[in-house]
């Protein structure tokens, strides 16, 4: 661990790690809690679905100007200082929210944060990959999961307790000011980017389009369950909210320990194996479990498909990030771009939806998505 701290490559990953690990912490949080505030403001299922679609909007053109324009122009260090500071107004208009609008207006300062974090994050990563050549892109993955895990953690301790939900994220806010201080201390110094250069607007190779679709369908459909499980408990499995948040804590916990077991599962067997294979297994079981529609055996269920789909999203990169063109912060906004759509239209979706089909039909059939688009992927990469 000691070469972290001393290798300027492997310094700059940390920093990729705390500028995910500090937004995911406050964004579990905020998942836990989305019970909370649509019982507060009365707000239904169509509002959160574009509460989703306004921020992932928003993340996807910040994603590409940050990867074509910013980082070159201001560098890494830079990029991640102003978007961790841009997210961590976003609970503080969270908390203050009155009604339906104002809870969307959150989503600005959270989209333009995630847009300019989420592809600097990865570009960081992947150079720290090339440079060092150590298996980092599953390691990230798992400060992205933790981060989310310890959210969820702290926020149902927070609401077992009954501490003041209002003092929370007030909190959450300063909490971005101390990842804002540790990305200064560990970023890439400006000539260790290696990002020299702007890029024209454009679309993406043909292979690099492909992947950014497995990504796409990979946030349309699996981050269905992370961002709506405890509304889903709450609301038609009819459990507390205490139980509704642990749902959170289960999918965090099953990401967590499978991204960071991923470095070594990848070596012990292969990428295939641990990106796509465990994948499809995770989500039959999950399948099972809502089936029995028992709050406790789908816990189960959420916890495998977290451990078992959780480096689907690392794998792919690296198989991108290999046979790219281009350079790495554009193909980083690229897959950042497309990844992100998805996560635009499938949570959005299921706000519409779930009003006239309801939660449990949606994440039943996210599985057969799931199923499907892991299975293409494998095809795509059967000869490498």
């Amino acid at each position: 661990m000691k070469e972290y701290f001393i290798n300027i490559y492997l310094r700059g990953f940390l920093s990729a790690c705390i500028a995910i690990y500090m937004p995911l912490f406050m964004w579990g949080n905020t998942i836990a809690h989305l019970p909370y505030f649509m019982n507060k403001i009365g707000m239904p299922s169509t509002s959160l679905g574009f509460f989703f679609m306004i921020l992932s909007g928003i993340q996807i053109i910040f994603s590409q100007f940050a990867g074509r324009l910013i980082i070159p122009k201001i560098g890494s260090k830079n990029t991640l200082s102003i978007g961790i500071l841009i997210f961590s107004l976003f609970p503080i208009i969270l908390i203050n929210s009155q009604n339906s609008f104002h809870f969307l207006l959150a989503s600005v300062p959270c989209g333009f944060g995630v847009g300019l974090f989420f592809t600097t994050c990865t570009a960081i990563t992947g150079i720290a990959e090339r440079a060092t050549n150590k298996i980092l892109q599953p390691l990230w993955g798992a400060f992205l999961s933790f981060g989310f895990l310890c959210g969820a953690i702290f926020s149902s301790l927070w609401q077992f307790m009954n501490f003041s939900t209002y003092n929370l994220f007030i909190l959450l806010s300063f909490l971005g000011l101390i990842g804002f201080f540790l990305i200064r201390q560990y970023g890439f110094p400006r000539e260790k980017d290696s990002i020299d250069k702007s890029e024209k607007f454009k679309l993406p190779e043909l292979k690099i389009l492909i992947f950014g679709i497995y990504l796409f369908i990979f946030y349309a459909s699996v981050g269905i369950v992370g961002d709506w499980s405890a509304v889903w408990f709450e609301k038609e499995l009819k459990t507390t909210l205490f139980l509704a948040s642990l749902a959170v804590v289960a999918w965090g916990s099953g990401e967590s320990i499978g991204r960071f077991l991923g470095s070594y599962l990848i070596k012990l067997v292969n990428e295939k194996f641990v990106g796509a294979y465990l994948g499809l297994i995770g989500c039959f079981l999950f399948f099972l479990s809502i089936l029995t529609m028992n709050p406790y055996i789908i816990l189960s269920g959420i916890f495998l498909i977290g451990l078992c789909s959780s480096n689907f999203y690392p794998v792919v990169i690296r198989f991108a990030l290999r046979q790219s063109t281009q350079n790495i912060n554009t193909t980083a906004a690229n897959l950042s771009t497309l990844a992100m759509g998805g996560f635009l239209i499938g949570p959005a979706l299921v706000g519409f939806s779930a009003d006239y089909f309801g939660l449990t039909f949606n994440v039943q059939v996210l599985c057969f998505i799931w199923f499907v688009n892991t299975s293409l992927f494998l095809y795509s990469v059967r000869k490498k």
